[in-house]
């Protein structure tokens, strides 16, 4: 039995290597960026137009903060892509994934059908909006710290199934 979670900005897999860990342990797989666009969608706004939104009003992120970290208390048996999920869910096992920007933001041009360099200019503001609010409601400087996992990943040249493996041989899970 295992609660993890999983950090990685916009491009790094989280994402992909969370459902396929999740399929193969039969977990349960839970994604705020899931779950943002599509609040995202139901408004009728882009991701990073309701960023835009979630920067104005802090009820959208601290609403979805709260339900986190309630939902790590009462289950077990998850995989949590979250950027503060290390913070919410204090006794998961925390996996950092990370990867080259120039990689990630390719990745995310092709999952969403977009142009490279506008994905570049509009991964960099999310970012920094994303960094900020942090800051704001968690003093929290940086929600990457190394520190904050158990076990630290760069997908840049691996495959969701590499990574997976990798998190899978490191917390002997089967």
């Amino acid at each position: 039995m295992a609660k993890i979670t999983l950090f990685g900005l916009a491009g790094t897999g989280t994402s992909s290597v969370g459902r396929a860990l999740a399929r193969k342990l039969k977990y349960q797989f839970y994604s705020t960026g899931n779950f943002m666009r599509d609040q995202a969608d139901q408004l009728g706004l882009t991701i990073y137009e309701f960023d835009e939104m979630c920067r104005k009003d802090p009820n959208y992120d601290l609403n979805r903060d709260k339900m986190i970290e309630e939902f790590g208390k009462k289950n077990d048996n998850f995989i949590l892509d979250a950027r503060l999920g290390w913070r919410f869910v204090p006794d998961s096992l925390k996996v950092k994934l990370e990867c080259d920007f120039e990689e990630r933001v390719k990745r995310v041009a092709f999952r969403d059908k977009m142009d490279v360099e506008e994905v570049k200019a509009l991964t960099i503001k999310r970012e920094e909006s994303i960094g900020d609010r942090f800051w704001r409601y968690y003093q929290i400087k940086d929600s990457g710290d190394s520190s904050h996992f158990d076990l630290i990943i760069d997908t840049t040249k691996i495959s969701a199934t590499e990574t997976m493996d990798q998190i899978c041989q490191h917390f002997n899970l089967s």
